[in-house]
């Protein structure tokens, strides 16, 4: 099995497809177009949605800003007002004020925790601090395959919901040849992030179009 993987089991494994259809869903919510740039700054700002748990209740998703040093962030649920809280610290909140690339990424990958992962959220809540810390971690001591990682999960989301195959498709009708620059132009991405997701969508184009 792959050693890179960072999170903990997810209660659900996801694949590529069922993970690019969600971020559509999630996209179409917020009022985005495909070929459309997400205004991340906006939407931390602004975060007002609801995601349904196992339950079927539905639980608020709000954004706020931390002092944290040695994290750029998480999201938490808070037992006492029932909402999922995403929080940056101050240096990710900078990055989202200045544009830079990371700080959208942040948000798109924590509010891709809300979205898929909100049963554990709510459990992880209720754990003593230290038990929910290795946790958050990774230190589970459970092996699992990379498709039920939670980070994982967290971050093929954030990259569709960022980059819609859709969109990436249209552009690519547009340019005639879709390059890493236009893709970190276009969407306000950074180079990396660019490179994988046109290399996924160029070896799985079928699967997520």
């Amino acid at each position: 099995m792959w050693q890179g993987l960072s999170g903990i089991r997810a209660d659900c494994g996801y694949s590529y497809e069922r993970l690019e259809r969600i971020a559509a869903y999630v996209r179409d919510l917020l009022n985005y177009s495909p070929t459309e740039a997400i205004d991340t700054l906006q939407l931390f700002d602004g975060l007002d949605m609801e995601v349904q748990d196992g339950s079927g209740r539905n639980i608020p998703i709000h954004g706020g800003v931390i002092e944290l040093s040695d994290s750029e962030g998480y999201a938490r649920y808070d037992r006492d007002r029932g909402v999922i809280e995403v929080l940056a610290s101050l240096v990710t909140y900078d990055w989202l004020e200045t544009g830079h690339p990371r700080g959208g990424f942040f948000v798109a990958h924590e509010l891709g925790h809300c979205v898929l992962h909100t049963d554990q959220l709510v459990r992880l809540a209720q754990m003593p601090k230290m038990q929910q810390a290795a946790l958050q971690r990774g230190g589970q001591g459970v092996e699992h395959e990379a498709y039920r990682d939670t980070e994982w999960q967290a971050n093929a989301f954030a990259a569709a919901l960022l980059m819609p195959a859709r969109g990436l498709l249209i552009l690519e009708q547009e340019y005639r040849e879709l390059s890493r620059a236009i893709v970190v132009e276009h969407y306000c991405v950074s180079a990396e992030a660019a490179r994988y997701r046109l290399d996924l969508c160029n070896t799985r184009k079928e699967q997520l179009l």
